[in-house]
């Protein structure tokens, strides 16, 4: 059985770029149009907008959210969130940087 924490197996961006034992950073880069695809966090992470507009992530539900992305923008989320994707809908090249922390899990 696949490690759902294991990158290979759950990919969280477009490029893994670094990992310890403490942290894994991703790259995101994504197109006018393009998609990621559906993944779920296992770890908490903190996400760094670096160029966007908006993108909307399709979620396990059946709910679609619309998120409005300001460069320099810094979110932190908890794990276990919903399996999700995320589109590009925007005009602008979404870039994100996605920090991870291994040892801290404190979502559900």
């Amino acid at each position: 059985m696949m490690d759902e924490a294991d990158p290979k197996g759950n990919p969280i961006g477009t490029e893994l770029v670094y990992e310890d034992d403490s942290v894994r950073v991703w790259r995101i880069e994504l197109a006018p149009g393009e998609k990621a695809g559906w993944h779920t966090h296992y770890l908490d992470y903190t996400s760094i907008v670096v160029e966007g507009d908006v993108v909307e992530r399709p979620n396990a539900d059946g709910t679609v959210d619309r998120i409005e992305v300001t460069p320099g923008a810094i979110m932190r989320w908890n794990q276990g969130t919903l399996r999700h994707a995320l589109r590009n809908i925007g005009t602008k090249t979404f870039r994100n940087v996605i920090v991870e922390v291994k040892g801290r899990q404190t979502g559900a």
